[in-house]
């Protein structure tokens, strides 16, 4: 009988320290970053309330700047627009469904600027923020069923994105849209897809949802928030910015760490305002 090779523990350093190189020097700085995200998201999504309109408060009032300094940044202006949007996150938390769509209105002039010479890009900017900022902060609501979504929304998001760069540090192969963002390719993009696939089957089992109904949706905001992360992209291109700012170690700005969330939230919120019966499904 013979015995099977040992692994050579020399060989094994070598191979972690190559997947680290690849996933990039900065990585402890941004799981650090993550790890505090994640726990401040999860903590004012499970509470609600008071906590989940602070933290809306706050992710409003830092897009606000964070767009208005990239497409107007000698504008005088901005910090008094974001504590308009500040507000206007409050309400997104806060208000009855029925008078959130005045907040919504509010949260689009913190953000709109003249197209005349601004250009259609940043009116159209503008809208797509103000929609997809109202789903993010409104989807929570202010009931256990608004929480269940909102933990769905997070664990696909968060698998897609993790996955995604995972796999395309370590895998690479041809680019995604190189154009538009040079560093994204094939292999990430199917990775962080079929990760939120799973994290919505995951969920939905782990929840007690329709586990079928929450792959769907996995893969419709996998799809959709890797869409986010390329409109951010293009956005950041067309103004020659790297990022939106850099309030985030090893991430950048709320604009570059949100843009998935905000397509996801909008894709996700218009879904359930499209198919009646879907949330009770999901809950």
């Amino acid at each position: 009988m013979t015995t099977p090779p040992q692994p050579d523990p020399k060989q094994s350093v070598f191979l972690i320290g190559l997947a680290a190189g690849k996933l990039g020097g900065d990585l402890r700085v941004r799981l650090v970053s993550a790890l505090v995200m994640v726990t401040l998201s999860l903590a004012s999504a499970w509470y609600g309330g008071l906590g989940w309109a602070l933290m809306a408060a706050t992710v409003m009032a830092a897009l606000a700047f964070e767009w208005g300094r990239m497409i107007a940044p000698k504008a005088d202006d901005l910090t008094v627009r974001a504590l308009i949007a500040a507000l206007c996150g409050f309400c997104f938390a806060l208000l009855p469904r029925a008078y959130e769509i005045i907040a919504a209105l509010g949260f689009f002039l913190t953000l709109a600027r003249s197209p005349r010479h601004y250009g259609f890009l940043g009116l159209a900017g503008s809208v797509y923020l103000a929609l997809s900022g109202w789903a993010l902060a409104g989807l929570r609501g202010q009931d256990d069923g608004g929480r269940a979504l909102m933990f769905g929304l997070f664990a696909i998001v968060w698998s897609t994105d993790s996955m995604a760069y995972v796999v395309g540090r370590v895998f690479g192969g041809p680019k995604l849209f190189p154009a538009i963002s040079p560093n994204k390719t094939w292999s990430g993009s199917v990775g962080g897809t079929l990760a939120g696939i799973g994290a919505g089957v995951i969920y939905g089992l782990i929840s007690g949802g329709h586990w079928m109904a929450w792959a769907l949706i996995g893969w419709l905001l996998a799809v959709t928030a890797q869409a986010g992360d390329f409109l951010e992209s293009l956005a950041k291109r067309h103004y020659g910015v790297k990022d939106a700012s850099g309030v985030i170690p090893g991430h950048g700005g709320f604009l570059d760490r949100l843009d998935g969330h905000l397509a996801a939230a909008l894709a996700f919120v218009a879904l359930l305002l499209m198919t009646p019966g879907l949330k009770a499904m999901l809950t």
